[in-house]
């Protein structure tokens, strides 16, 4: 979420597995190196490393599904489970495309229980030990935290075949694609000279995040953006009805709220089951008792409220968007209106002069997003030009290079299949098989260095 370069960083066992530094920001370290992320192996099935024990077969003797400790390399990402856990204890149960436990028991055809992972960002909101010690706790870096849960994939019906490989079926991200721009009706005439109706007319550099709020197809699907990179965060301390007592109110005015801000209350639960929070529209703003209220949008039923130790064990945090949103509509966040590929109109402004525009037919997912920087250098949007087949970039009316279509960003899901199991036809048994890929140990047997020297692990020499 945050503008910042990041390296590799030791880090503690299950905990998060990448360190992110943020410009302007002091720190103990004696290099900032930008990295990117480790080489990944490049394997055809989606599991292809390692584990010791991931479900449990107390499923049998309890009617209950156990995840049981162990570790797994999915994609190159390594997953740890620490402790052993029921599948209704994880945290966001159920969430997103993750059926609840009755409906499993109750299920009558194939089941495949599988492993999704992606990356979760941390800031010092949610762990707070990330805070530089060495300059006396200040907040100088975020983490990309390895989330993961077990799921449970349920047989199509009319579908004839369903085995491991059905894991394919699922979509690391949703389908949906995205142009942006800054508009400029005519090109510039003269190099290094920026027109006073420039595409960008911001008077900052800024990194606009446009995310899906509410996932499914256009017209039900829904989004915000924040110019901000959504990390404008405020801790709660406590939640009751519409007033929230806040840890802060932001470094200065602009990183702060104000009345007629959205903002939407996220947690824990509320990330882990990868669906958007509540959004809710500030009305006052009181700074010397850290205290806001606000209005929730239409269709939030049961607000989320926090004692002052729920909160802290929750961190519970109030997200500022930038949107202006309506609060009798879309539940406070912004409809999804597409186009067809040959449709040059229905560009959604967002502001100084960023546009953007959806592709027909997408799927989303809540909390897909992109993201778009705007500089004031050239202003513009960094964002890459639609090519023809020759490698120029396509124009548009105007003579303007055309903004190329983009799939979410992210957050990247990563899938592992773990379990299948299938009823047999006219009883109630039913047949399991293991689909995880483990790494079997070498043989164990000497060979033979010169001069008389011995190692383990390979066969004489």
């Amino acid at each position: 979420r945050m503008r910042c370069t990041s390296r590799r960083w030791p880090r503690e066992k299950g905990g998060p597995r990448k360190l992110n530094f943020e410009y302007g920001f002091p720190t103990a370290g004696r290099f900032l190196v930008r990295s990117r992320r480790p080489n990944r192996p490049t394997v055809e099935n989606p599991a292809p490393q390692f584990i010791t024990l991931f479900l449990d077969s107390a499923v049998q003797r309890t009617g209950a599904t156990s995840i049981g400790p162990g570790r797994y390399y999915v994609h190159g990402v390594l997953v740890e489970s620490e402790r052993a856990i029921l599948y209704t204890e994880q945290p966001g149960y159920p969430g997103a495309s993750q059926p609840r436990l009755e409906d499993i028991q109750k299920w009558e055809s194939g089941l495949l229980a599988y492993l999704d992972v992606w990356e979760r960002h941390i800031t010092y909101v949610e762990d707070d030990r990330i805070r530089e010690v060495a300059l006396g706790g200040p907040d100088t870096c975020t983490r990309a935290q390895v989330a993961w849960k077990v799921k449970v994939l349920l047989q199509p019906a009319g579908t004839n075949v369903f085995d491991c490989n059905s894991i394919r079926t699922l979509l690391p991200l949703g389908t949906g694609k995205l142009r942006a721009r800054a508009r400029l009706d005519k090109p510039p005439t003269e190099l290094c000279v920026i027109p006073p109706e420039s595409r960008y007319r911001g008077a900052e550099n800024q990194l606009y995040r446009v995310e899906v709020h509410k996932g499914g197809t256009a017209p039900d699907a829904t989004f915000k953006w924040s110019r901000e990179n959504g990390s404008v965060t405020f801790p709660i301390r406590s939640l009751s009805g519409t007033t929230a007592n806040l840890e802060h109110l932001g470094r200065d005015l602009n990183l702060s709220l104000k009345p007629g801000d959205w903002v939407e209350v996220v947690d824990d639960v509320i990330a882990m089951s990868e669906e958007a929070g509540p959004l809710a529209q500030v009305e006052t703003v009181d700074r010397d008792a850290l205290r806001v209220t606000f209005k929730w949008a239409n269709g939030v039923t049961s607000p989320p409220s926090y004692a002052e130790p729920a909160a802290a064990a929750k961190h519970a945090l109030l997200r500022r968007w930038d949107h202006a949103g309506d609060a009798a509509t879309f539940g406070g966040a912004l409809q999804i209106t597409e186009r067809l590929a040959t449709d040059t109109s229905g560009w959604i402004k967002l502001e100084d002069g960023v546009e953007i525009w959806f592709l027909k037919g997408g799927a989303y997912r809540a909390g897909d997003f992109w993201l778009i920087p705007a500089r004031t250098a050239t202003g513009d949007v960094e964002w890459p030009a639609e090519l023809d087949a020759d490698g120029n970039p396509k124009l548009d009316a105007d003579g303007n290079p055309m903004a190329a279509l983009q799939g979410a960003h992210g957050p990247y899901h990563h899938f592992a299949p773990l379990l299948l199991s299938a009823k047999v036809a006219g009883s109630n048994r039913r047949v399991t098989r293991d689909c995880r890929c483990a790494i079997r140990p070498l043989p164990c047997v000497t060979y033979q260095y010169a001069f008389g020297g011995q190692a383990i692990g390979g066969a004489n020499l």
